[in-house]
């Protein structure tokens, strides 16, 4: 297998590889091709992580300069292929719609990117021939004139400029940065211990009804570890019943409430 150089324009990604791979196989894509390189894409991301791993404190080398938007996108199809070959080996396997978004996601990018790489070979083709350009000769001592045809009116121009001005706008325009924020879960296992008494509470309570989805799995995570410590006491009726937290009948809690 080829192995992947990063000095190269940063054009050669994931789907490129991954392009690669099945087209080595005359294969089409599809759901099927793709859980079949599967394996073949995790061993070449096997190969680029190790040389990354030898390169990454020499200066001099072409991964060292690596951008980390190139290498996070190899994990990201790595994972859906990872998923596609899940879903062919268990065809009871169940997901979630976005999951089944996911995978056909992947479909549509590939077939999108095998024509925009054809087109690219074609037009390549074509520039290498010369004459790239042809003018008309007979016209190159004029001076520079615009003829509009007939019945042409100001606000015919004004549409299509507006239109090009529309789309400079939306090419200029300022991209908005979601911030995630981090949830620490030491911090937040201190807080529930110090919030916790002998008086049974409920985990809605806890979390107040408005917390983000990473921060409710953070407080799970919180109480899951309280409860290894043997701090709390947890009770849980029936299946999705509400959960009741409360603090075990000792005279203090332990100090040593660092998750492992």
């Amino acid at each position: 297998m080829q192995n992947f150089e990063l000095h190269l324009e940063y054009f050669q990604g994931p789907l490129d590889k991954l392009l690669s791979l099945i087209e080595e196989k005359k294969m089409e894509v599809s759901q099927i091709n793709l859980a079949n390189v599967t394996n073949d894409f995790l061993n070449y991301l096997d190969q680029f992580k190790i040389a990354l791993t030898e390169n990454i404190t020499n200066e001099d080398s072409p991964l060292f300069d690596a951008p980390p938007e190139l290498l996070a996108d190899f994990l990201v199809v790595a994972s859906r292929l990872l998923l596609i070959k899940s879903k062919s080996l268990l065809p009871s396997l169940e997901l979630s719609e976005e999951e089944e978004g996911e995978i056909k996601d992947l479909e549509h990018r590939l077939t999108l990117y095998r024509e925009f790489k054809k087109t690219q070979e074609h037009i390549t083709a074509l520039w290498s021939e010369t004459p790239q350009m042809y003018s008309r000769e007979f016209l190159t001592s004029d001076e520079p004139l615009f003829y509009p045809p007939s019945g042409l009116t100001p606000s015919d121009m004004l549409a299509p400029i507006q239109k090009i001005v529309g789309d400079l706008e939306q090419l200029f325009k300022p991209k908005a940065t979601v911030k995630n924020q981090i949830v620490n879960l030491r911090a937040k296992i201190q807080e529930i211990a110090a919030r916790l008494t002998s008086a049974p509470t409920t985990f809605d309570k806890l979390h107040g009804g408005s917390g983000t989805r990473g921060e409710i799995v953070v407080l799970f995570l919180a109480i899951l570890h309280l409860i290894k410590q043997q701090l709390v006491q947890v009770e849980q009726a029936g299946h999705f019943e509400e959960i009741t937290i409360a603090k075990n009948n000792v005279d203090e809690y332990n100090s040593d409430i660092e998750p492992e």
